[in-house]
């Protein structure tokens, strides 16, 4: 019998592996209930100023928030932001949410809002609601029934598993990585892993975790993962069995331009 655990014990991998270790910020949602519009949080109602337009779709449709990181509450990682509200806006008037498998980049369908400045009055719950209520329901795909706040915790994110950053830096994807280390039993080892580093579905920075295969090219600048979400999410599904990523490029991040971001879906 196959024991992943001895072979990897006896192999030089984790060290290896371990060279890759680097910062992300675990989400947790401890509570559902009232939040300001300041909150970090999935779902609600968000921090947009007045001084800003609230985002619309290309029909002008009013954008529905998927999430919030208020970075004032959050734990610091190296080049993201150490104050300000970083806000995930999607389409709820298309049944894809905004998602454009196509051209992910395409900013009609959500956008990434960040404000340094989070002293300004905005808009406030009333005057989003009105937005929405111009619409029927049905015309909508709701995100969830309420909003619920979420939490970060600074930890450790061990290696890329499927993503193109394990291949950039070992010339080849984790399967074949696994399979020329050790042949036959490359199958057990893998699940192995995945048990023992249970990659995290709902955090910031960090390495990206795909069920399929990463969409970005190997010589994608799109290299910083602003968010991973996924759509079940404390018992509430805003689309079946997505996890949705929000990437940039590290100089974008530094300048805090977020007009140029992926939003992309790996459907497990």
């Amino acid at each position: 019998m196959v024991n992943p655990k001895r072979i990897v014990a006896q192999s030089n991998l984790i060290s290896k592996l371990e060279k890759m270790k680097t910062e992300m910020i675990t989400l947790d949602y401890p509570a559902p209930g009232f939040l300001t519009p300041k909150t970090s949080k999935y779902s609600g109602f968000g921090y947009i100023p007045k001084s800003q337009p609230y985002p619309t779709n290309s029909h002008g449709q009013p954008l529905s928030l998927l999430a919030q990181i208020n970075f004032d509450e959050m734990p610091h990682i190296e080049h993201y932001p150490s104050t300000g509200i970083l806000g995930f806006y999607i389409d709820c008037f298309d049944e894809n949410l905004g998602y454009d498998a196509y051209n992910p980049t395409d900013r009609s369908g959500f956008k990434v809002l960040y404000f340094e400045n989070t002293d300004e009055p905005y808009h406030n719950t009333t005057e989003v609601n009105a937005l929405f209520d111009q619409y029927n329901d049905d015309e909508q795909y709701p995100i969830s029934n309420g909003e619920i706040k979420l939490s970060g915790t600074l930890t450790p994110d061990a290696f890329p598993f499927n993503a193109i950053e394990f291949e950039n830096y070992f010339g080849m994807d984790f399967e074949s990585f696994l399979y020329e280390k050790f042949d036959t039993a490359s199958s057990d080892v893998g699940d192995y892993l995945y048990q023992r580093y249970a990659p995290s579905r709902l955090k910031i920075g960090g390495y990206p975790f795909f069920t399929q295969e990463d969409s970005r090219a190997k010589s994608s600048p799109y290299n910083k993962l602003l968010l991973q979400i996924a759509s079940d999410l404390y018992d509430i599904t805003w689309q079946d069995d997505v996890l949705a990523h929000f990437f940039i490029s590290e100089e974008d991040l530094k300048n805090r331009n977020f007009d140029n971001v992926i939003y992309d879906w790996d459907i497990y």
